[in-house]
């Protein structure tokens, strides 16, 4: 009997690919499958494929596609599939069963068939369908009539498996009960997949969008892949000069509704009252006179309008805003008025009191709606009282103009915090059409800068006219020249620039008594001292943390708190490090800037990857990730972070994923920090999974962006890497160019020059100087000891342990790998413990080469390629899905046949499901 596929196998099918050879495996091994998921999700484009790739195992395909309302035709499905079975089957039957698909198909005197003849068109379809290899998909079991229902279970219920495979799709995402009725017994399903945000990012750069926009997107459609779809066809017709912000183009908006739609009248009311809601519960929906809730939350859940679990939650923004556009502007006052009287939270009570609020303003309720969003914004809830500044501003009466600037000045900080361009934009272009002052535009239109959090590419014209705009106001052009200084940093890869500008800032700030913005502006000054290698840094940096300004005042990013907890890191101080930034990620929570929340969890996960706690490390990366997607940051930075995290914690695919999307995000946002740190990562993970050219000509590319030596290695540490890739590569003169770039800041620091050491280590061994490069990669591997750096120390022991092995000394080879694995299973560095593991059973004869090695001893990167391919993809798109190049791919194919032995990928196919080839 086929079981359920778990939730463990669910979520490796979590990708494309992955779903597609985990249907295969699932279709080889038990001969039925159910294919499920929402309307749109590419569950008939998944069999597609499915079907294509396994061809050769049934060489005929009969298809019934179902639509609405054909559940009404009885006998439909099956005279469907009969109109379209191959005449030879037809044929071969006895004239007893030829006279019933006859009747079945209405081409008889005798007229169609009757329900008491049921048991003869049962037995004549068992014997159709038993003749041979036949492979038969429905294709919206939903949809099937009872009559073709009751028939094709009868016949796979008595055709075997053998001869008579049968996938099964069924709208839905809580099971198949119609399909599980059809094939009998529990059987495997596999769910369509949803986009994840790379895959996203990946679809906006086939159609040439910005990728950029995948986060957005992202959001907006919820990985749906139709509605993506959709959104990516309609806005790759517009033109790139119009391409600021997307805008939901009207087809996706239409096929939103047409999936809302299929929900009953009062399943779309009660989501009315959801979408309106701020956090809908069912209790709350239930005090708002949504008697059926908890069965209208059911029902949206099965059709994939609503994620499942706890509370109420639109799989797709897209979603609740056709729920709340549909029902026109007088019936969503109504909602919002009943909510009203519905919500416990006093700052709900008041923002549904003025979004129900018809026409005009109002004194009284504009103070009490910015009351409410003073109390969101110590609440830490920044983009609701973004929305309830906003609010009260536009309930102001004309006659308090200087009222209404105040709490668009409100609205405008708070839409900076939350990231909320949209929200920041509108309140600059109110400003400006009241042709308010320079003191009110100006802030205005430096909180859209803030908005864009890392993505400033464009934004020079903007910051040049706050500063026309500024004159000579020392506060303002203080505040301008912060922003000129952070663009000119990350945008421009222009530190000295930068300097200047924050040190004008600085002074500008003194002059007008502004001891917050001037301690903002002396941190900007004293990281890019560090960066340029000047040594007035630190003192810089005491400077601003004498002014005693509180770390939330301007940004926690920005404060000097952070700053020193970052040049800690720099300097290895690493558990003062991590004490200091969870201390500033409490101030952060507290406050509920969320680009504080992502900079402090990024900067965590650094400090844990280097410190060994690779699982917080990961839950730390993939936390910036989330808040990064949900607030519509920049996705570059946090990218960067989650496949350095992965490259040690997780897996060397998914670090290339990360690393790919990540550069590929900070290039077309300007981000010149983060392209590089990206490149970084996806040139050093080729590296360690043995793509030595790939990895080689990445960091050529980085080498060229840096374009010299760096003042201060510590910041960012790429050389080491780009030392051993190049000497992995052949290529010893650009290993010793860059090595003789070391200078005394990387001496001064034990776990900097241990990098350094051990890339000098690899160097010698690539020459031939055996044995002194293994005294050379000793003292590094203590040195990382001695520095706590666990990890780092094991991938020392790694190298040391290969150099070993090649001057045929395998017992100190078997010594230092057995030292790195202990160490890497502590830390919880699958990668690494992985390749070690594969060093060492292969040094004991237990692994490539032995014999007798099974599909359980391939490496992990091994076995997700073997899945790939094995389910029918190509070396080019098991390529693109790793993020590797097809020369690697034909590498890493050889190596599985070798130790499967094995020589096509039939026998592959074969070997992973555990059926002799």
């Amino acid at each position: 009997m086929a079981a359920q596929l778990t939730s463990a196998q669910a979520g490796a099918a979590a990708s494309w690919p992955a779903a597609l050879a985990t249907a295969a495996r699932a279709l080889d091994e038990h001969g039925r499958l159910v294919v499920t998921g929402p309307w749109g999700s590419g569950k008939t484009s998944l069999v597609a494929q499915l079907t294509e790739a396994r061809g050769a195992q049934a060489p005929t395909v009969l298809r019934i596609s179902p639509a609405d309302g054909d559940q009404e035709l009885a006998f439909g499905a099956v005279a469907q599939l009969l109109a379209g079975c191959p005449a030879p089957l037809l044929d071969a039957l006895p004239p007893t069963r030829a006279a019933v698909v006859d009747r079945l198909l209405h081409r008889s005197p005798e007229g169609p068939l009757a329900g008491g003849e049921l048991p003869a068109a049962r037995l004549t379809l068992a014997e159709l369908l038993g003749t041979g290899r036949l492979l038969l998909v429905v294709d919206g079991a939903q949809w099937l009539d009872p009559a073709s229902a009751d028939l094709l279970g009868y016949a796979l219920r008595t055709v075997p498996a053998e001869r008579l495979r049968a996938v099964v799709t069924e709208r839905g995402t809580g099971g198949a009960p119609t399909a599980a009725r059809l094939l009998g017994g529990h059987p495997a399903e596999v769910r369509a997949p949803d986009l994840d945000l790379p895959e996203t990012s990946a679809l906006l750069s086939r159609y040439g969008l910005p990728t950029r926009w995948a986060a957005l997107l992202h959001r907006q459609c919820g990985g749906h892949r139709l509605l993506t779809s959709l959104c990516c066809t309609a806005l790759a017709q517009t033109p790139p000069s119009a391409r600021g912000r997307p805008t939901v183009p009207p087809e996706a908006r239409e096929a939103a509704e047409v999936w809302l739609g299929a929900l009953p009248g009062p399943v779309r009311s009660t989501l009315l009252a959801a979408a309106l809601a701020h956090r809908p519960t069912p209790a709350l929906l239930l005090r708002a006179g949504c008697e059926e809730a908890e069965e209208h939350l059911r029902q949206a859940r099965r059709a994939g309008v609503l994620r499942a679990g706890p509370g109420v939650r639109f799989t797709a923004t897209l979603l609740a805003e056709a729920a709340s556009c549909t029902a026109g502007r007088a019936a969503r006052s109504a909602v919002h008025r009943t909510l009203a009287a519905a919500v416990d939270d006093p700052v709900q009570v008041l923002r549904h009191r003025a979004l129900g609020h018809q026409g005009g303003t109002e004194r009284e309720l504009a103070e009490d709606t910015e009351t409410a969003g003073e109390a969101a914004r110590q609440g830490g809830d920044r983009e609701l009282a973004a929305e309830l500044f906003l609010l009260a501003a536009e309930l102001t009466p004309a006659t308090g103009a200087g009222l209404r600037l105040r709490r668009l000045g409100s609205a405008a900080r708070e839409a900076a915090v939350a990231g909320r361009t949209d929200l920041a934009w509108q309140v600059a272009d109110t400003v400006s059409a009241a042709r308010a002052g320079a003191e009110h535009q100006v802030p205005a239109l430096l909180a859209v800068v803030d908005a864009h959090s890392q993505a400033l590419a464009g934004l020079d014209p903007l910051i040049a006219r706050c500063r026309e705009l500024a004159g000579t106001d020392p506060g303002l052009l203080a505040a301008v020249e912060l922003r000129a200084a952070i663009a000119a940093n990350v945008t421009h890869g222009a530190p000295g620039e930068a300097l200047g500008a924050a040190t004008r800032a600085a002074e500008l700030a003194h002059r007008s008594g502004q001891s917050g913005l001037e301690a903002a502006a002396l941190t900007m000054r004293a990281r890019m001292e560090r960066v340029l290698g000047r040594d007035g840094a630190p003192a810089t940096l005491g400077r601003a943390l004498a002014l005693a300004v509180p770390a939330h005042r301007f940004g926690v990013r920005n404060s000097a708190q952070y700053l020193a907890a970052r040049h800690a890191v720099f300097d290895d101080r690493l558990p003062w490090a991590r004490e200091q930034l969870t201390g500033l990620l409490a101030v952060a929570e507290r406050h509920g800037d969320t680009e504080d929340l992502v900079d402090i969890w990024r900067s965590l996960a650094e400090v844990d990857t280097r410190l060994g706690r690779c699982p917080d490390a990961l839950a730390g990366a993939d936390r910036a990730v989330r808040v990064s997607v949900s607030a519509g940051l920049s996705l570059g930075p946090a990218w960067y972070t989650a496949a350095l995290a992965q490259s040690v914690g997780g897996s060397f695919p998914a670090a290339l994923r990360y690393a790919a999307c990540g550069a590929r995000a900070a290039e077309e946002e300007g981000d010149a920090l983060h392209l590089a740190r990206n490149l970084w990562v996806l040139a050093a993970v080729r590296q360690h999974g043995g793509d030595s050219a790939g990895a080689s000509a990445g960091f050529a590319e980085l080498a060229r962006l840096e374009g010299g030596p760096a003042a201060d290695p510590t910041m960012f540490r790429w050389q080491p890497d780009a030392i051993e890739a190049f000497a992995a590569a052949g290529r010893p003169d650009l290993a010793r160019e860059l090595l003789a770039q070391a200078g005394p800041a990387v001496a001064a620091h034990p776990g900097t020059a241990a990098a350094w050491s051990r890339a000098r280590g690899v160097l010698l061994a690539r020459t031939g100087a055996g044995e002194e490069a293994v005294a050379v990669l000793r003292r590094a591997a203590d040195g990382f000891g001695g520095s706590g750096l666990p990890v780092e120390q094991a991938r020392t022991l790694v190298a040391c342990g290969r150099v070993e092995r090649s001057r045929r000394r395998q017992a100190a080879a078997r010594a230092a790998w057995e030292q790195a694995a202990a160490l890497l299973a502590e830390a919880g560095a699958r990668p690494w413990l992985e390749l070690t593991l594969e060093l060492l059973a292969r040094l004991n004869g237990t692994g490539a080469g032995s014999g007798t090695a099974q599909v359980d001893e391939l490496t992990g990167t091994e076995r997700r390629l073997a899945a790939l391919v094995g389910g029918g993809a190509s070396n080019r798109q098991a390529a693109q899905q790793l993020f590797v190049s097809v020369k690697t791919v034909e590498g890493t194919l050889s190596r599985i046949y070798r130790k499967l032995g094995i020589r096509s990928r039939t026998q592959l196919a074969a070997a992973l499901a555990g059926r002799p080839s």
